[in-house]
């Protein structure tokens, strides 16, 4: 049975099938835009452009190794394949805040305590220096968005530091589960005394009992939320396009 009801299918389709021309107009935004500061300028064309085009390409490539219609548990190498483009899409969705916070502190000249010169360690959109520059409105745009941000924070944090995000292979319903555990310890067991045959064997019947999901978590012991990945990437998409295009409308007030 399909995880997914045919009116979400196509509300993913649509979704990704968005990407391109979004990249394409926020792309043109930054790289084409008249920046007085080289920094500023750089960080627009080689660090937040090319972030972009990395998200949308992983988007699509995860959206092409596991289509959220599949219904069959898919081989151990797609699920890598799929895990490192999520890992290398989270890693770049919160690279992309971090080089439009540094556009804006390099083109605006944003200093710290006495006129003092941001260290790297404070930039950022919710650094204190950084956030003081900001117009009512923007910090209300951020403020609006940090529950999506702390939420991306902590997978970006368990990637790097804690327990890489993952992709479970395959789950079991409660039905199976006595089952599954039964030719575990058989699996084990035939593991020990060398029958390679057997450990395949019961290897296979205990895949035949999953079912694939299109989830992702990082850690069971640390609570993290189990997340929908074809839907949360384009969600996070959508949500860093946003901040992009807020940000211009900051630069024009």
């Amino acid at each position: 049975m399909a995880y997914f009801s045919q009116e979400a299918l196509d509300e993913l389709t649509q979704g990704l099938a968005e990407l391109p021309t979004r990249l394409r107009s926020l792309k043109a935004a930054y790289a084409g835009r008249a920046f007085t500061n080289d920094q500023a300028r750089e960080h627009a064309q080689h660090g937040l452009c090319r972030r972009l085009s990395t998200l949308v390409h992983m988007a699509q490539t995860v959206f092409e190794l596991l289509p959220p219609a599949q219904e069959s548990i898919p081989e151990k190498a797609t699920v890598m394949d799929a895990t490192a483009c999520i890992q290398n899409f989270v890693m770049n969705a919160f690279g992309c805040l971090e080089n439009l916070a540094w556009i804006w502190v390099l083109e605006k000249n944003v200093r710290g305590k006495g006129g003092a010169e941001l260290g790297r360690l404070d930039v950022g959109l919710g650094k204190s220096h950084v956030r003081k520059s900001f117009s009512t409105e923007f910090k209300a745009f951020l403020d609006g968005n940090k529950e999506w941000l702390g939420n991306l924070i902590d997978f970006r944090d368990g990637l790097a530091h804690r327990i890489p995000l993952y992709i479970p292979p395959y789950v079991i319903e409660e039905a199976s589960a006595e089952e599954h555990r039964t030719l575990d310890t058989a699996a084990v067991a035939a593991a020990l005394a060398g029958d390679q045959a057997e450990y395949d064997r019961l290897r296979g019947e205990q895949r035949a009992l999953g079912r694939f999901r299109p989830w992702m978590t990082h850690s069971v012991l640390d609570g993290a939320p189990t997340i929908l990945f074809h839907r949360q990437m384009l969600h996070d998409y959508v949500t860093i396009d946003a901040y992009g295009w807020t940000l211009i409308e900051e630069f024009e007030r």
